[in-house]
């Protein structure tokens, strides 16, 4: 502790000014922006953006930058190495490292299994145990559980779970005992809940879609959805390309959609920059196959928008809240009449929907920050 305060060493692939990633930078960032005045916050990263080949721009690489409530040690590619590990261990009461399957994880682990690391370290499952994730590379992620159980790497570390599912995908996979586990649930966006107004004509409807370009986040899904609306519909596609087949695949299925739905691909979009674009739309479309939080959710509701989602994320009161529609995946039909009964409103139903789902982004931002379950990771395992 340098000034009363414990210092917790984060350890993740991606963080600011990078966007690419999407969640899991945006889960960290919203973390420090919370909790950054209770606790010093120190970010080992990599020095650039997802398939970048250069640094960000005005960094110090191997040295610490100040980035916002936080201090952010960047390194090149592969330069996780156990010697920094240990060192920047050393300076922290807590090591929290962000999943286990990358290159800076299993380092950390390996450290921590070497006895180099003094302090507590907690993994993050960031939603890579769930059934979908744990499919992708499945071979190659069973051995790898497999062998670091064998190995003892699980032994003397504790679990960051978002939810009780969660804790059982994990034990699924690897051995762990009950005092193991703390659920901590990831932190919101901060709200400005300054009054959105948006232009509203009956049978008219500004449709958008914000997410990583890959077949999880389901673009194609939202797409087949437009393409039996019998409303007007402006279709806005955000996202960096993580599978470029996936990618060309979509635009195709955009080229099929009907007269009455117009469509446009207006690329990446800076995590910063989301919610002031998203204002300029009614409805967030977004049939993802599973989310472990869904941060662009909460961004769209602080931006006035409700919400058509599938029954894959941790959203699922949307309908009783009056602010979006929570749709089983095979359920197109379902979706259809989402889109079309808020494409049938007119400007006064829609200013009320607007301040009803900024009000609750406002209320569902507040209880999180109150009730953060981090603070119970970062407190008891510090006592």
């Amino acid at each position: 502790m340098t000034d009363g305060r414990k210092d917790i060493l984060i350890i993740t692939g991606r963080y600011l000014p990078g966007y690419k990633d999407g969640g899991p930078v945006r889960s960290i960032k919203n973390l420090t922006d919370y909790l950054g005045d209770e606790y010093n916050f120190k970010i080992l990263t990599c020095d650039r953006d997802h398939g970048d080949e250069t640094s960000y721009p005005d960094i110090r690489v191997d040295d610490w930058n100040e980035v916002g409530k936080a201090m952010v040690y960047y390194v090149k590619p592969g330069g996780f190495s156990v010697k920094l590990l240990t060192k920047l261990a050393s300076q922290a009461d807590l090591v929290y490292v962000c999943g286990c399957f990358s290159d800076y994880s299993i380092n950390a682990l390996i450290t921590n299994r070497l006895g180099k690391i003094k302090v507590p370290v907690v993994v993050a499952a960031m939603g890579l145990f769930s059934p979908m994730e744990f499919r992708i590379k499945h071979a190659k992620k069973k051995m790898f559980t497999t062998v670091f159980s064998a190995l003892g790497m699980f032994k003397n570390i504790y679990w960051s779970a978002t939810s009780e599912m969660e804790v059982g995908e994990i034990r699924r996979e690897i051995p762990a005992t009950d005092e193991q586990f703390f659920i901590a649930q990831d932190l919101p966006r901060m709200v400005d809940a300054t009054p959105v107004f948006k232009d509203k004509t009956p049978g008219r409807l500004d449709v958008v879609w914000i997410s990583r370009i890959a077949p999880k986040k389901n673009l194609a899904g939202a797409i087949e959805v437009l393409k039996h609306v019998s409303c007007d519909v402006n279709f806005t596609v955000y996202g960096t390309v993580h599978s470029a087949d996936y990618y060309e695949e979509c635009l195709k299925k955009c080229g099929e959609l009907p007269s009455n739905v117009t469509w446009r691909f207006k690329g990446e979009l800076a995590s910063e920059n989301v919610v002031e674009e998203l204002k300029k739309y009614h409805v967030f479309l977004f049939p993802t196959l599973g989310e472990n939080y869904g941060h662009v959710i909460q961004e769209a509701l602080s931006a006035g928008c409700p919400c058509i989602i599938s029954d894959q994320t941790p959203w699922q009161d949307l309908d009783s809240a009056g602010v979006g529609h929570v749709i089983a995946l095979d359920n197109t039909e379902g979706f259809v009449k989402a889109v079309e009964g808020y494409a049938a409103m007119g400007q006064e139903e829609w200013n009320v929907l607007t301040d009803k789902a900024l009000r609750y982004a406002c209320e569902n931002s507040n209880s999180k920050s109150a009730n953060s379950g981090y603070r119970i990771i970062f407190d008891q395992l510090t006592e």
